[in-house]
């Protein structure tokens, strides 16, 4: 499996599946996300919130896309 897509896919294991039935799909997260992870987060092992705290860190790095993406996702998780 691509490595970008194994770090997509565990940024993704994040979110509850409830929360994933009506938050931006899994297919669009990863298409906004994978490129960002994989250029500024290059070796991080999924799992432990490692993806999370890179993404937290390096945030501003991160396209507009995937950021609006992933806030989506989150606000609506917390909304659940």
């Amino acid at each position: 499996m691509p490595r970008h897509l194994v770090l997509t896919l565990a940024l993704v294991a994040l979110i509850p599946e409830a929360a994933l039935a009506q938050t931006p799909g899994r297919t669009a997260i990863r298409n906004a996300c994978a490129a960002d992870f994989q250029k500024h987060c290059p070796g991080i092992q999924p799992g432990g919130g490692r993806l999370a705290a890179c993404f937290k860190e390096k945030q501003a790095a991160f396209s507009a896309d995937c950021v609006a993406t992933l806030q989506i996702a989150r606000s609506q998780r917390r909304s659940n």
